[in-house]
């Protein structure tokens, strides 16, 4: 059976270069931050659902604030004042959201193993919030992605264009490297430059693929 390899990380651990890599050594790519986007595009099922919880009458709405447009279409940052103005607002949200994408993932996985093994080296489960949302539960194997903090935080401002006390806000409401390590079966430092990340991803994945053999 295909083997499913989860991709985690941090902002600014190159994550989304590392799945680069993957999908180019014949990996099926799973972009969990895509299945969410694309759940919340305009004319999705779930927005009214969104609506109900959500929306100026939900049961976590704040009683004024419209998260739809006329159209029935999500107004991004009017549902981003709401649920993040509570704690238990952003959990429901979650616990939403990480069941459809959790979801839409098993469909995928399903769909990819019933290609021919000589097809794929193995299915790439890409999620920065793997473990969040209990997707590991559904991997063969997880590898996490690491690097130094100041490296992070300058990669960061200079792709976000944000400054390095936003990127630190940003990283603080993430799991800590330290538990994200003690539930990963492999971890890769990418603190220095594409070139060693790419080796040390090479050595990794012969060993993935030895294991599958």
């Amino acid at each position: 059976m295909i083997k499913v390899l989860g991709l985690t990380g941090g902002i600014g651990t190159g994550k989304s270069t590392a799945a680069g890599f993957f999908k180019d050594k014949r990996f099926a790519h799973i972009d969990a931050d895509q299945i969410g986007r694309d759940l919340t595009a305009d004319g999705s099922s779930i927005l009214p659902v969104l609506d109900e919880l959500f929306g100026p009458e939900g049961e976590f709405g704040d009683g004024k604030t419209e998260i739809l447009d006329e159209n029935g279409n999500l107004i991004r940052r009017a549902m981003a004042s709401v649920v993040f103005a509570e704690e238990r607002r952003r959990e429901r949200l979650d616990a939403l959201m990480f069941r459809e994408i959790i979801g839409e993932t098993e469909r995928l996985i399903g769909m990819y193993r019933q290609q021919p093994e000589s097809d794929l080296n193995g299915i790439l489960l890409d999620a920065p919030l793997l473990f969040e949302a209990g997707l590991d539960d559904r991997c063969d194997e997880v590898l996490l992605l690491t690097a130094d903090m100041d490296v992070r935080i300058e990669r960061v401002c200079r792709r976000d264009g944000v400054t390095a006390d936003e990127v630190k806000s940003r990283i603080s409401n993430q799991m800590s490297d330290e538990e994200k390590i003690k539930r990963a079966d492999a971890v890769v430092d990418n603190s220095e430059g594409i070139e060693e990340l790419f080796e040390k991803l090479q050595d990794f994945l012969t060993g993935f693929l030895a294991e599958r053999s």
